[in-house]
């Protein structure tokens, strides 16, 4: 299934998807968004001649703990940089007794536990997006890769879902 639509991933790299030398030419660009600054600068670059952004989650120097993390400005510098999907890797665990660690997974469902910080882009607030909007999350994740579309082994988000 081919795509007219370019392409631009956005990875948010956590503990081990965040060595900037996967990526061919890069630039670091620091940017500032609505919500603050994100984790860390923006490495711009590309993987096999598709344009790529990496962010390291935690900070290049693993210094963000994850219930600091400032996920609305991660995505929002993102977004504003052009990324049409995310690829965004986690190290947590499992429910599933028979993934073990070191085991790769792409997943289709989560729980999140994290409750330190805002939910949503979409908080009322002058700087959110106008209007309110209810992201179902019971299918979360992009249809394409679920039912390994054209970017497999991939867990993308379709980023358009994330500031309409």
């Amino acid at each position: 299934m081919a795509s007219s639509m370019p392409v631009k991933i956005g990875i948010i790299g956590g503990s081990g998807l965040d060595d900037p030398d996967i990526l061919e030419g890069r630039t670091e660009r620091y940017v500032d968004t609505p919500y603050g600054k994100p984790s860390d600068a923006l490495i711009v670059g590309k993987i096999k001649n598709v344009e790529c952004v990496l962010l390291a989650r935690h900070g290049r120097q693993h210094t963000i703990m994850p219930s600091n993390v400032n996920y609305q400005a991660n995505i929002w510098a993102l977004r504003e940089e052009g990324c049409t999907h995310l690829v965004v890797t986690t190290a947590c665990g499992s429910l599933r007794e028979e993934i073990q660690p070191g085991d790769i997974v792409i997943i289709d469902q989560f729980i999140d536990r994290t409750t330190k910080r805002p939910q949503t882009l979409y908080d009322g607030q002058p700087t959110s997006p106008p209007g309110v909007c209810h992201i179902p999350m019971a299918e979360p994740f992009c249809n394409r890769t679920r039912e390994g579309g054209w970017m497999p082994a991939a867990l993308l988000w379709d980023s358009g879902a994330l500031l309409k």
